[in-house]
């Protein structure tokens, strides 16, 4: 089931120069992403187990859909289970009855708003990881954990994030700017000189590491966490939040979306209702 469908349709970046369309190399293709917001099992009304069954049910519908779409990966964009300890309880199986390739963020639900040892244990237990990367079509995702944008108690692990981002964008160089960039917090929610608040990377370093993005030829970024459509550009790229399956804040319907890449940067961005 589709429901109502909504396309936001724009070119990335102001559109490619002509010198980049150049390097587009014809075995490229259009890649096709489902974008999924918050899961955040436990989150939804009524709170409790009633709700986390809620959740748990409208997040196995969104799956049955994405299956049926056969998207080349689906992104889930973090905050799993609204509690950490509740994380292996389902989401092994959930893995599991995916039949696309799927990349997750882990969220400040999953980590922490501070992040712990253990809960980054029991995610890199289930998901197999805290960061990776996915090759396709002459597309490059660079799926990050952004808990490490904020102060941890884990300075080792904090250093050694930041050089596997710049190292894994570094490497998807020579893709002509098909560099998508995925974590849980959006960089900014409105605007790159927000005030700092819940809903974006820390004021401080914030325009700096965008940069740093940009430089690299980062074209998307996909986020969660705002339990809100977001869709907005910066610098030539395109950030997007896509709806939950669990609380939108926005009064929008439960849902995920669908995104489709061109190879000149145009995209749709599809809504999936989900009851």
């Amino acid at each position: 089931m589709t429901g109502r469908r909504e396309f936001l349709t724009g070119l990335a970046a102001a559109m490619a120069t002509s010198a980049l369309a150049g390097e587009v190399e014809h075995s490229v293709s259009a890649i096709r992403i489902a974008h999924m917001g918050d899961p955040q099992l436990g989150f939804g009304e009524p709170r409790g187990e009633e709700g986390y069954r809620n959740d748990l049910k409208r997040f196995e519908a969104a799956v049955e859909q994405v299956n049926d779409l056969r998207p080349d990966v689906a992104f889930i964009a973090g905050d799993m289970t609204h509690e950490a300890s509740a994380l292996e309880r389902d989401w092994p199986r959930l893995l599991r009855s995916l039949s696309v390739p799927v990349i997750a963020a882990p969220g400040n639900h999953d980590m922490g708003n501070t992040l712990t040892r253990e809960n980054l244990e029991r995610f890199r237990r289930v998901f197999g990881y805290d960061r990776t990367v996915f090759d396709a079509k002459g597309w490059r995702i660079v799926c990050g954990n952004s808990q490490f944008w904020f102060p941890t108690g884990e300075e080792g692990e904090t250093s050694r994030y930041e050089e596997w981002v710049s190292e894994e964008l570094s490497r998807g160089g020579s893709l002509g700017g098909r560099l998508v960039l995925a974590s849980h917090f959006p960089p900014f929610a409105h605007n790159i000189g927000e005030e700092e608040r819940y809903w974006s990377h820390p004021k401080k370093g914030r325009a700096e590491r965008f940069d740093r993005y940009v430089a690299a030829g980062v074209r998307f970024y996909l986020a969660g966490h705002t339990h809100s459509m977001l869709a907005r550009a910066h610098k030539g790229v395109v950030l997007l939040n896509a709806e939950t399956t669990c609380r939108n804040f926005d009064d929008r319907p439960f849902g995920f979306r669908l995104l489709t890449i061109n190879p000149d940067f145009t995209y749709t961005w599809n809504f999936h209702r989900v009851c």
